[in-house]
Parts: C-alpha cells; structure tokens; sequence
C-alpha cells in the first residue's frame, strides 16, 4: 500500500522539510507533493535533497473562497500526471504534523472497507452530533451555500466589521435573499437561482482536511471535468473548501467514507477560524483519541516538542 501526501503551504521552508522529510521517513514508498503559494517566495531546488518522490510544485492558496481548492485540484492532477502508484490521499497544510503512528495509520487504511476519512454531514440537518467537533449555528450552511457572493473588499477592518454588523444580523434573521458577510472581507449575497442541490445532490459540508481512496481523488477530478457548472457555483460561495469535496462525494453511490477525518485542532479560543497554535501541553488532549495529524504546529522554540512528534510519527 502506497500513501500519497498533498501539503499545501505557504511559508516557513524548514519547516516544509521537516514535515516532508518525516513522512517519506515513516512512510518509505510514500509520495508527497507540495503545492506551494505562488504568491510566496519560490522554494529553494535543493531543499528536499534531491528526493525524487517529493514533487513541488506552485499553486493557489488562500482562506473563505475557492483559492485553495484550486490548487489542491491542481496538485491532484499533478500527481496523476507523474504515473506513479498510490492507494490513498492525505491532504496536509504547512502546519500539520503527525502526532501518531505513520506506520499504523498506513495499516488501518490497508484495513478499511471504504474509501476514506472524510468528515461530513447534511447541511441542512443541522445535527450537531453530525457536525463534530464544529460547531455551526442554526442556518448557517444555508446561508453560505444557497448564496451566491461576491468580495467588495479583501479587509473589512475593525470599523466596517462593526459597520456591517447590523445589517448582516438583520438580514439572516428577517431570513432576507442578501446576505452580509465580514470574516474573509466584505462579501455580499444575494440568493442563488440556479442552487444545484436536490433529493439526489445534497449539500453536505465539513472539515477540509482528509484522506481519501485514489478512487475517490479520480472521481473528484472527473466531476469537475464534467460538471463546470457546479464548479462555477461553488467559486461564489462562502468558504467552498468546507463543502465542495465533501458534496461531491458524499452524493457518489459508489463511495463510502468514515465521517471523521482524525484530526486534532482547537478552535476553543478561535478568532476568525484559526486554531490555536499546540505545544507540549496539548499532548495530554490529541492522545486521547485516535488522532494521526495535529493542527496548527508553530515550530519556533519547539524543536523538544517536535523531536518528540517526530518519534511517535515514526513509532
């Protein structure tokens, strides 16, 4: 069995090798293929040594829009082109890191009867047993998915955050067909007409970090070769990475998946969507359950933290 990794990343080289270097490490007959921001400083040639199962190459990066899925897209047909064998696809930013067994999480996937880890649930159930560990309040997926926006502004700023806040308060509760939306910029919505969701294609959403069948990584290419439509739409929705892949292949009949995606990540004291950033006193809490990657690992003054990860990673 053969795993491939896709780490989209934008900053911090060396820490770009350190997870790469521990994954070919754990995982000899791995794959990785780093998609790196092209909007940042381009990577040094020299800085995986010449591995040649450690492909770089630039793509889109980017937070609340389709950006990032762009260039994960782009990293899967990359790895597709190079002909090489693979039997799984974990998708991993700059800052995950293994906080688990490589060579165990290897073994249940030679194991699972399906096609994956994928969180997902029905975003219009609104369960929230479905929807751990996020937390979204009553409506929410509608109003990001059944709208269509467009970005006035990259920075709302404190002052038109504060501006906007009743007006975008107001419109969801009047259930109005605009909608107003600060955490990623100004965006404004307004209510789609031409939605693609049905009984036989429904919106599901969740965490965008995965790890899926090859099965499932042609399947996703193949939808969007076939439906551009779809594609288009979800490029106007709110924050599509949490739901684009997921309703894709969560509709495929031919497809199973394990609702969760073991993934550890504290989003307690987020601001914006960003997780807290974990150190030695976080173990305690990603060893309680059978998490394999960790999100997000600031590495500045924690080489003890990562040598220790490291360790287990190739336990």
């Amino acid at each position: 069995m053969v795993s491939a990794f896709v780490l989209q990343t934008h900053k911090n080289p060396a820490q770009i090798r350190r997870l790469a270097m521990v994954l070919r490490r754990a995982c000899p007959g791995s794959v990785v293929v780093v998609s790196h921001d092209r909007r940042s400083p381009a990577l040094d040639p020299g800085l995986f040594d010449g591995d040649e199962r450690i492909i770089v190459t630039t793509g889109s990066g980017g937070r609340g829009d389709f950006l990032i899925l762009d260039g994960y897209l782009a990293a899967l047909k990359r790895l597709e082109e190079t002909g090489l064998a693979y039997d799984w696809v974990t998708n991993l930013s700059g800052q995950d890191y293994p906080v688990a067994s490589l060579r165990a999480f290897e073994a249940d996937l030679a194991a699972l009867s399906g096609d994956g880890y994928l969180h997902h649930f029905d975003v219009l159930r609104d369960d929230p047993a479905e929807m751990a560990p996020m937390r979204w309040p009553p409506g929410h997926g509608f109003g990001r998915y059944w709208f269509q926006y467009a970005k006035l502004a990259e920075d709302a700023g404190l002052a038109g955050r504060l501006a906007l806040y009743a007006p975008r308060v107001l419109a969801e509760r009047l259930g109005l067909p605009f909608r107003v939306n600060t955490a990623y910029g100004i965006m404004i919505g307004h209510r789609a007409l031409n939605a693609p969701f049905g009984a036989g294609f429904r919106c599901h959403a969740g965490s965008y970090w995965h790890t899926i069948s090859r099965r499932a990584v042609r399947r996703l290419l193949a939808f969007c070769d076939e439906r551009p439509d779809v594609v288009s739409y979800f490029r106007r929705v709110l924050i599509p990475d949490e739901s684009f892949v997921q309703t894709v292949l969560v509709n495929d009949p031919n497809l199973q998946f394990v609702p969760r995606n073991r993934r550890y990540f504290d989003m307690s004291a987020s601001r914006r969507g960003h997780p807290k950033s974990l150190g030695p006193e976080d173990v305690a809490a990603f060893s309680a359950g059978d998490h394999v990657f960790a999100r997000k690992i600031e590495p500045d003054g924690q080489a003890g933290f990562l040598d220790m990860l490291d360790a287990r990673a190739l336990s």
